[in-house]
This record gives C-alpha cells, sequence and structure tokens, in this order.
C-alpha cells in the first residue's frame, strides 16, 4: 500500500474493493468495473484493483483490456500465481499462446502444485504444435490432481491425433467417468467411434455435446465431426449445414492481431513484387553449405501423405510446418517498403536471415542428421516461394497439387485452429480468393524457376504411386528405395500435426478425388474464380 496514504484512505480502499469483489461474485459486472476504477484514482498501482479489473474486462469480452491490466496487476516482478494463471488464459483466449505459455510458466514457478495451470499451459503448448510438450504438462496435471477431467480427456485427444487408439478409448473413458460431459472427451469418443464405423454413436454424442454451451472452438470441432457422419452416410446437405455451422462457430472469436503474413495484403504485395524478389544482385555469389528443399502447394493438396512418403526414404529428412522463415517474414512481408527493401538486399546481407533459419530448424530437430537431405515441409509457403528462391539459391521446390475444387472444398469443410492463415478458411470465398492468389504466385515461381520446381498432383500418387515417388527420387538426386512405398509404417511411428493425421496411416485411396461433385450447388458461387487453377492443373 502506497505509504503517503491517510490511514482513512487505506480503509477506503479496502472497502471499496471488498464491494467491487462482491458485485463481481454476484455478476454485477459494471459495479465492479466502477468500484476497481475508484480505487485506481487514489491508489493508481493498486495490483487488487488492476487483477479485479483484468477479470472484470475479461467477462466483457475485452480482451486487450484484460491482458492491459493484467500486465499491470502482475507489474515487473510477477508474485502472484493467480494473476499469472488468469493473464496466461486471457493471452489464450487472444491466441496469444507464446505468452500464455510464459505465463503459465511463472505461474507454475510460482504455485509449483496447481493442476490447473499445468492442463492451460498443455493446451498453449498444443496449439503451437509443440505436442510432446503438451502431453508432459496434461501428464504433470493428472498426476497432481487424479480427479482433473480435462487432464485425461486433453491426453486422450492428443493419442487419438497420434494413432494411439487403444490408449485414447482407454483415457477417454477414465476422463467420461469423471465428468460426463467433459467436451473435450466426448468430442475424442466421438472421433474413436467415427473411425470405428459407429456413426450413429457418433451423431448421438455429438448432438448431445451441442445442446450444452461450448466455447467456439469445440462448438466448430463438433460440428465438423457430426458434418463428416452425414457426409459418410451420403446426406451432403445435412453435412454441407453442419460445416457451415462449424465456421460460424469459429468466426465468434476476435480479429487475429497486427498485420500478418498469411494475408490477401501479403499475397497482393508478393504479386506485385515477383518479377524483382525472385532475382538478386548479379553480384550474388553461389552459396556453400546445406540447401534445404521445400514442400510447398496449398493445405488439403496432399501434402501431407507427401511428407509420409519422403520421410520414409532413408536418406530424407521431413519438418513438419514450423514457421523457419518467421525472422525474414516479419521484417520484410507486411509492407511495400520491406519487400523494396528485400529486393535490393544482396545475398550477404541475407546471411543473418540464413542462419537464423536453421536455428530454428536446430530447435526443432536437435538431432537431425546433417548427412540427409533437408526437406521442410510447409503447404503456404507457395506464397514466399519469390523469397525462398533468393535466401537459398539453389533450394528445390515439391509443388503439390490437387483438383482446387476439392482443395477449396476441404479447407473450408475443416475445423482448422483459427490461426492467421487459417482465419482465411472462414468462408468459401475467402478460401477460394487465398487459393487463387498464393497458386498464382506459385504459377509463376514456376515458369520462373524452371527445373527447380517439381510440380506432382495427388491423383498421380493415387493412381501410380510408386512412379511418382521414383519421379520424386530424380527430381531430388536421390537413388529409389521401395521403403517409400510402405509410408503408412512411417505415419504410424511419427505424430501427424495437422488433420490428414488418420488418413495417411491408410493406404492411398481415391473416394477423395471429386469429392466437389456432391456440393457443387454450394461451390457454384466460386467455381468462376477457380476455373483458370482447373485448366491449368488438368482438372477440366
Amino acid at each position: 500500500m502506497n505509504p503517503a496514504l491517510t490511514q482513512s484512505q487505506v480503509t477506503h480502499i479496502h472497502r471499496l474493493m471488498r464491494e467491487a469483489a462482491e458485485a463481481y461474485n454476484r455478476a454485477d459486472i459494471a459495479t465492479a468495473v466502477n468500484g476497481c476504477q475508484r480505487v485506481l484514482s487514489l491508489h493508481a498501482e493498486f495490483a487488487q484493483a488492476w487483477h479485479l479489473l483484468g477479470l472484470c474486462r475479461w467477462q466483457q469480452g475485452q480482451l486487450a483490456a484484460a491482458a492491459d491490466a493484467l500486465e499491470r496487476a502482475a507489474g515487473p516482478q510477477p508474485r502472484d500465481a493467480q494473476v499469472m494463471h488468469d493473464l496466461g488464459s486471457v493471452y489464450s483466449d487472444q491466441g496469444a499462446w507464446a505468452l500464455a505459455v510464459h505465463a503459465y510458466l511463472k505461474a507454475i514457478e510460482l504455485r509449483p502444485r496447481h493442476a490447473e495451470s499445468f492442463l492451460n499451459m498443455g493446451a498453449a503448448y498444443e496449439n503451437l504444435g509443440e505436442h510432446e510438450q503438451a502431453e508432459r504438462a496434461y501428464q504433470r496435471a493428472l498426476a497432481l490432481n487424479p480427479q482433473l477431467a480435462g487432464a485425461a480427456a486433453s491426453l486422450a485427444s492428443l493419442a487419438e491425433s497420434a494413432n494411439r487408439l487403444a490408449e485414447a478409448a482407454n483415457l477417454a473413458g477414465r476422463a467420461l467417468a469423471l465428468d460426463a460431459a467433459d467436451p473435450v472427451a466426448n468430442l475424442t469418443q466421438a472421433q474413436l467411434d467415427l473411425r470405428a464405423d459407429r456413426p450413429d454413436a457418433a451423431a448421438a454424442r455429438l448432438r448431445n455435446l451441442l445442446e450444452k454451451p461450448l466455447r467456439p472452438r469445440n462448438r466448430s470441432l463438433a460440428l465438423a465431426r457430426l458434418g463428416a457422419m452425414y457426409e459418410q452416410r451420403g446426406d451432403y446437405a445435412q453435412a454441407f449445414a453442419a460445416f457451415q455451422g462449424s465456421k460460424q462457430a469459429l468466426n465468434a472469436g476476435e480479429a487475429a492481431p497486427g498485420p500478418g503474413v498469411y494475408t490477401l495484403a501479403t499475397v497482393e504485395r508478393v504479386a506485385r513484387y515477383l518479377d524483382r524478389l525472385a532475382v538478386g544482385p548479379s553480384s550474388d555469389p553461389i552459396l556453400q553449405g546445406e540447401i534445404p528443399a521445400f514442400l510447398v502447394g496449398f493445405p488439403r493438396s496432399g501434402t501431407t501423405l507427401l511428407d509420409q512418403i519422403l520421410s520414409s526414404h532413408p536418406r530424407l529428412v521431413v519438418l513438419e510446418e514450423k514457421e523457419n522463415l518467421q525472422d525474414l517474414l516479419r521484417d520484410f512481408v507486411t509492407s511495400d517498403a520491406g519487400l523494396e527493401q528485400f529486393a535490393s538486399t544482396d545475398s550477404a546481407a541475407l546471411e543473418s536471415y540464413r542462419n537464423k533459419y536453421w536455428v530454428w530448424v536446430a530447435e526443432a530437430l536437435p538431432q537431425r542428421d546433417p548427412e540427409k537431405l533437408f526437406v521442410d515441409k510447409l503447404p503456404l509457403n507457395t506464397l514466399f516461394m519469390p523469397l525462398i528462391a533468393r535466401l537459398f539459391p539453389a533450394a528445390r521446390f515439391v509443388f503439390a497439387v490437387r483438383d482446387p475444387r476439392d482443395v477449396v472444398l476441404s479447407c473450408y469443410m475443416r475445423a482448422f485452429g483459427l490461426n492467421e492463415a487459417m482465419r482465411n478458411f472462414l468462408t468459401l470465398a475467402g478460401t477460394a480468393e487465398l487459393y487463387a492468389g498464393v497458386m498464382q504466385i506459385g504459377i509463376r515461381c514456376r515458369e520462373r524457376l524452371g527445373d527447380r520446381v517439381h510440380l506432382i498432383r495427388y491423383e498421380s500418387l493415387v493412381d501410380d504411386l510408386e512412379g511418382a515417388a521414383r519421379d520424386l527420387c530424380a527430381f531430388l538426386e536421390l537413388d529409389w528405395d521401395p521403403a517409400m512405398l510402405r509410408f503408412q509404417e512411417t505415419a504410424k511411428k511419427r505424430r501427424i500435426n495437422t488433420p490428414s493425421y488418420h488418413q495417411v496411416v491408410q493406404p492411398v485411396y481415391a473416394s477423395a478425388r471429386a469429392r466437389w461433385r456432391h456440393y457443387r450447388e454450394y461451390l457454384e458461387p466460386v467455381l468462376p474464380r477457380l476455373q483458370p487453377f482447373v485448366e491449368f492443373f488438368g482438372y477440366a
């Protein structure tokens, strides 16, 4: 407490805080906010008032204001575990997952046996794609509190996504025994039912879940899985309605902060500068050292299947969907001025960005064998092919394509986590527009880069897996290895961090081909935008 305050002022502050807390507890948020503001007018650094104000703003859905208030409550040297826990929760609601992890780590440092902080930190790690750390956090949460249904449910979900189905079933059963209404446990059990060809059981569970209040992400997942069940039955109208509901549930969230790199504005900007970006100054030397290859395309174009096929080769290592170029993209692609600077930057000046790239790779794959060809798989790196071609002038690109109508439909139907890139998939029109912009850049880069780009059609993998895999080996200057035909064995040993995790452990199948025809009436508004790509890639 501020020593300059009189005793009567201190008493008055405590009375105001008590009244504000009572108002908060009876859900009278406006009165609670007023009380906190009156306290702060008397003592601007009173941490308890900032904490309660942060909780109020959180309840009001004002996430930026909530984070600001809780940061004020924490101060430069946080000492209150609950403040840090609450701050982590607000960061999570903002989608600021790295900040959330940092907040939860501090909360755990201050309160090491708080199971809920480990549980929430696990969710933040999971959203960052750090599944091993997430699993460890969930396991610690369950060890600290064996009655914590959310921890068992989250472990079940991770096990299912890693295709450890027996383990997932046991954990889901444990979670449901602790809390029959747990949404993650019900979602996981429904997915297990779908995978075991029990669509009626899955549908009943999902419908029951949807009758309850759910967070937007869980409602989106439930509707998307219900849509998949309807599609299995051939009820395409019901399926599409469920997929639309899934997107509407996600659309309730706040917009992604900042200018971002996966926006239509970035697509337009890179397209305008492409001819200047892809060609460096004539003085650029031939680079020495390791040169990566890049697996690009568009989400839902077969890149995960290609990842598993390539990863089955003993002389290859594939890194799945990590943003190793983040330093380069942050500094150059979010403005015209940045691309102007990049276009005039020589190779020597880009060396620091090459070094940062390999630092990110080493962090993701600390045991990587440098003698193996490294393949960086991130489909939307198609958008940044002109910059990558300058950063690594000898890099090769495996460019995956699939019928554009199937790609756009599949992206729209999937309940992707709502990160900056996937926010474009909230509508069919937005999905088609991003596809057209990104793939046009890919086509132009293929024309410019010539034999450094190998285009491979998903349908070629379906029709002639061995022939397509042999062509890939020739392009990458590797000897053919028949292990590539046994990619399902590789997939079962790896965690796959994309929505295709349960498909790539199966043999190659043709059932996804021309799926769009079942939904033609819904796709009609975007078909003209896709038609040039349908024709260019040979799907007319």
